[in-house]
């Protein structure tokens, strides 16, 4: 339902998911009470959680919020006296100055919203309000703090994906795009999903006549996943995407990224955007579980930039789960270099290894095998030095053998490494204490 709103060109501007009680109920449908199936309908109400919506009009290339704007401007001529005014004269604000600001903006979704709704027989599963005293009141019983213009902005992240066929012709052009719009990348991954991935992921679009050929572009090559954070990431994303269906974003939003990057002969549009917060929360997690990696500050590192490595590893999100300095041994050594022991220089590295203390340190963070090995940057720390400056072996490792910093190439040996070190502990309550802020 919240797909079709926001496909249909409004905004969702706040959203709460209550499961009323029977006090709530009442007093919230109290213009029901004498209809004579009331008691039902309160059982009804009271049967499952409702989900509350706050939907504003939105046309392309205007304010999504106007009447929002409406409200701040006035709480900064008066915010003092209205720090002091009491909660009735506040709702009495809160009715004029939607009345106002519809009046102005001409907000005013709900007529087409419950055409929508009833073209989609879904207006039954749903109570719509378009009377501004009835709405006000509404509003201070849902979201009493609605009225109060927050001026700090809502720092989001969003789940992008560019689909196979777009990656492929125009990789570059895309994050372009995407970075000149304000959004910051701040996790990628280049997968190519399996037939079970795609299903899995696109599973609420499997009754439509599409998904064969959703199915099929999705496992057609790489696909890349990326975290997008900017201020509103989710709403913001979503209005530079335009509408799914890829003629009518040519023909509604010819500026918009599906339009502009809509790929000859291929109808499904190149880009997809979480829908709201849950959404994204979930496709974020499905894309970049929290990991748990093996990482190790080498011998000639651990004595001369040690809290430096362990304050970059912080500052770039890591948890650190575990760490302790030890005396690598031969033995552990051979074990955490086995992927290079056809390298000529294998046998000097186990020596070197094994010749002083190193820190060694389990590191939990979303995606983190892949997000610690971007940190500590290529192996060749002169390779590092012009594409990475700022990596850790561009700043702090002497040559390729010793190069400051070792991590765990993918998640298997990862969970290898850290048990050949630490034993048998456990790593899924590492993940469970990882916060991400």
């Amino acid at each position: 339902l919240q797909l079709k709103i926001i496909d249909a060109g409004s905004v969702i501007l706040a959203e709460d998911k209550k499961m009323l009680t029977d006090e709530q109920a009442r007093d919230f449908y109290q213009s029901k009470s004498e209809e004579p199936d009331f008691e039902d309908f309160v059982s009804h109400m009271l049967s499952a959680p409702t989900y509350i919506l706050i939907v504003s009009e939105r046309k392309h290339g205007q304010d999504t919020m106007p009447f929002l704007h409406e409200l701040e401007a006035v709480k900064e001529e008066g915010e003092e006296e209205e720090e002091e005014e009491e909660e009735e004269e506040e709702e009495e604000e809160m009715e004029e100055l939607l009345s106002e600001a519809w009046r102005k903006h001409s907000v005013r979704p709900a007529a087409g919203l419950k055409e929508m709704l009833e073209n989609q027989d879904m207006l039954h599963l749903c109570d719509i309000q378009d009377r501004v005293e009835e709405t006000s009141r509404q509003l201070a019983f849902f979201f009493p703090d609605f009225s109060k213009a927050k001026k700090e902005p809502v720092i989001e992240r969003t789940l992008a994906l560019i689909r196979p066929a777009l990656l492929k012709e125009r990789r570059e052009s895309i994050l372009k795009r995407i970075q000149e719009n304000g959004f910051e990348i701040a996790m990628q991954k280049e997968i190519t999903l399996s037939e079970e991935q795609a299903c899995e992921f696109y599973k609420e679009h499997e009754n439509q006549d599409y998904f064969p050929f959703l199915l099929d572009q999705m496992t057609s090559g790489p696909t890349l996943a990326l975290a997008l954070i900017r201020e509103n990431a989710i709403q913001k994303w979503r209005e530079l995407l335009g509408p799914k269906i890829v003629q009518e974003a040519k023909e509604q939003c010819p500026e918009s990224l599906r339009a502009e990057f809509a790929i000859s002969d291929v109808p499904i549009n190149q880009l997809h955007g979480s829908s709201n917060p849950n959404q994204a929360a979930e496709e974020l997690q499905y894309f970049f579980p929290v990991e748990n990696t093996m990482a190790l500050i080498k011998p000639s590192a651990f004595e001369e930039h040690k809290d430096e490595i362990i304050n970059e590893v912080q500052d770039a999100g890591f948890l650190i789960s575990e760490m302790r300095e030890a005396h690598i041994s031969p033995e552990i050594a051979a074990q955490f270099y086995q992927d290079h022991e056809a390298k000529p220089y294998y046998s000097q590295l186990v020596d070197y290894m094994s010749k002083g203390p190193s820190m060694v340190m389990i590191l939990t963070k979303e995606n983190a095998v892949d997000e610690w090995r971007q940190l500590m940057g290529p192996t060749d720390p002169a390779q590092a030095k012009k594409p990475h400056p700022n990596s850790i072996r561009a700043r702090f490792a002497k040559d390729i053998l010793r190069n400051a910093v070792h991590g765990s190439s993918n998640q298997e040996h990862a969970e290898q490494s850290i048990k050949f070190i630490y034993g048998d502990i456990d790593l899924e309550d590492l993940k469970h204490k990882y916060v991400y802020v």
